[in-house]
């Protein structure tokens, strides 16, 4: 299975203001539960509509995020995660929407991670299906 995302991924400097801004639209999902010390995955789904996330990186490292319509939220650049994940073999942000939800966006756009971390529920959701 190969995974994509759709979307605008740039990375004007500080003449524009930012960092990194991108703007992903996901239109299938798979919901997986922690089990053990692996994941349960069930089988994948169509969105309808499809789920749409954005994230602005400012020039000084402070993020602005939208998921599915709901936002704007703002994080400090202390306040999120930039990391490599050796899994999938690339960077992601992830920002903690509340105390139970987290959101990890990877750079390339593949995939984003809605996780429940209070019951270890997670929604993966992918452009593409192949």
């Amino acid at each position: 299975m190969v995974l994509m995302g759709c979307g605008d991924w740039s990375t004007d400097g500080p003449d524009h203001g930012y960092q990194a801004k991108f703007n992903f639209r996901y239109y299938y999902g798979q919901d997986c539960s922690w089990m053990g010390n692996d994941y349960l995955c069930g089988d994948a789904y169509s969105l309808s509509p499809s789920l749409t996330v954005s994230v602005k990186i400012e020039w000084n490292g402070d993020a602005t995020v939208y998921y599915d319509g709901e936002g704007p939220f703002y994080f400090w650049e202390s306040e999120y995660e930039y990391g490599y994940d050796r899994h999938y073999d690339e960077y992601y942000y992830q920002f903690n929407l509340d105390g139970n939800y987290s959101l990890t966006v990877y750079d390339s756009g593949a995939e984003v991670i809605y996780a429940d971390t209070y019951t270890g529920v997670e929604h993966h959701y992918f452009y593409d299906v192949w």
